[in-house]
């Protein structure tokens, strides 16, 4: 009869490790097709931001009509200091200006290269993205192009005139091959984490079928190399630039791979219990890539630079609220801000001090409006989306706003100080869609920002 329901236990444990294997594996290979996706985005939104940066700091209207006998000019001048400034500073392989012309090609405008640099009005290899920038959104290159000066991945942002026409083009060009290794260096930890839980379970499948008359101590031994190699792969997490994640969930209890590693579930139990101990750790890892999938997935819509809600984030808020809208299920505030004055901090007092107050808007903003509402669309503008409140709620709000700012600039005690243009609108009935409430938000922005400028000249 013992003999028997130790064949049993075997046979469900052997068929219960094929299934974790199986389970292992399948996972794996999603979490590294979702995380080289939330990688690539990363990356090609901070490409983004620094093409979207450059442009911010330039003058469309001085820029829009530099000929290739205005080298000597102070816009010509102004603006290759600008574009100097990022290429000193900034890790990537060039950044220049281009002209669109009326055929609708592009040429070389200001290009800071101190070697070889891009003759003015020499033409430009021309990709999908470069078309979309010069139509006035920001765009960055899917696939890599090849030029007299190499291969490289691209972002584009527009220079806008003062009548809104797209003056010159922005571009920031990235070496394909750092590209690929950048994305290439942070997938690699989570192909080391899916490949050693693969093959531990493999093994571990294999010695309990072959094996399974073993003493306890070997078994023991293999997991507190498997704990070791854990902390091996938590380091390499660390040095890659990702958070380490809390796998616990914040429970102050000891896993189920440390008590395997110091041998409290073992010595006296018997072997229907070791069995269930072994499925426990293996369910415990396998919660572990659950628990990274999702952490890696969350970072696709996280603006790196200051933590609220990126772009992404705010087009998949926007498709949720225009699907409520057209079933008559919506009820929302827009609220739209820009900090003042952010070109002249940034030249009188240098990046670092305009970083700050972007920073501190930020913290301002989660701090009032709550982080998940709280999106940054632009360098510096800001927009934020409440659910479920009215007119009255939203101008409490902005009244605390103004009081976390002021309390900011007395804290801090020198200038720069920070304002912020704000505006708002109310979702009502008759309004089609949301895109009708936030220009009405930026309308209101405006106006708060001409009465900014004509009290502070």
């Amino acid at each position: 009869m013992k003999n028997k329901k130790s064949s049993f236990g075997r046979r469900n444990l052997i068929l219960a490790l094929m299934l974790l294997v199986i389970a292992n594996a399948v996972m794996g290979l999603v979490l590294l097709h979702q995380s080289k996706t939330a990688v690539q985005t990363q990356i090609e939104q901070r490409m983004l931001d620094i093409a979207n940066t450059a442009a911010d700091m330039l003058n469309g209207d001085a820029l829009e009509t530099l000929s290739k006998d205005d080298e000597n000019t102070p816009e010509y001048q102004e603006g290759l200091k600008m574009l100097s400034y990022f290429r000193d500073n900034i890790e990537l392989e060039y950044i220049y200006a281009i002209n669109p012309m009326p055929d609708g090609t592009f040429t070389f405008s200001i290009d800071p290269t101190t070697v070889d640099p891009g003759e003015f009005g020499s033409p430009i290899v021309t990709t999908s993205a470069l078309q979309t920038a010069s139509t006035g959104v920001s765009a960055v290159d899917k696939t890599p192009y090849e030029d007299e000066w190499g291969t490289f991945y691209s972002a584009y942002a527009p220079v806008l005139d003062s009548k809104g026409n797209v003056a010159v083009i922005v571009a920031v060009d990235f070496d394909a091959h750092w590209f690929h290794n950048q994305l290439s260096h942070q997938t690699l930890t989570i192909a080391i984490v899916t490949v050693i839980s693969l093959l531990f379970g493999i093994a571990l499948a294999m010695t309990i079928s072959r094996r399974i008359a073993r003493s306890y101590s070997e078994l023991n031994q293999e997991m507190s190399e498997l704990n070791e190699d854990f902390k091996e792969l938590d380091k390499l997490i660390t040095l890659s630039s990702i958070q380490k994640l809390d796998l616990i969930s914040g429970k102050q209890q000891r896993s189920t791979l440390q008590l395997l590693a110091s041998g409290e579930t073992y010595g006296t139990k018997g072997e229907e219990d070791q069995i269930a101990d072994i499925g426990s750790g293996l369910q415990s890892m396998q919660e572990s890539l659950r628990h990274y999938i999702s952490y890696v997935n969350s970072q696709t819509y996280i603006d790196e630079m200051t933590g609220v809600g990126n772009k992404i984030a705010y087009q998949k808020a926007i498709k949720i609220i225009n699907e409520r809208i057209q079933n008559d299920a919506a009820n929302f505030a827009v609220g739209f801000f820009d900090i003042n004055d952010l070109k002249p901090v940034n030249v009188q007092y240098g990046f670092e001090q305009g970083d700050d107050l972007m920073f501190a808007t930020a913290r301002i903003l989660k701090s009032v409006f709550q982080q998940k509402n709280v999106y940054r669309v632009a360098s510096d503008e800001f927009i934020v989306i409440m659910e479920e409140i009215t007119e009255i709620g939203m101008k409490d709000l902005f009244k605390k706003m103004d009081e976390e700012i002021q309390k900011y600039n007395d804290e801090k005690g020198k200038p720069p100080v920070l304002t912020i243009a704000k505006g708002m609108s109310i979702y009502q009935k008759d309004m089609e869609s949301y895109r009708t409430v936030f220009i009405e938000a930026e309308a209101n922005m405006r106006k708060d920002k001409e009465i900014f400028h004509r009290m502070h000249g």
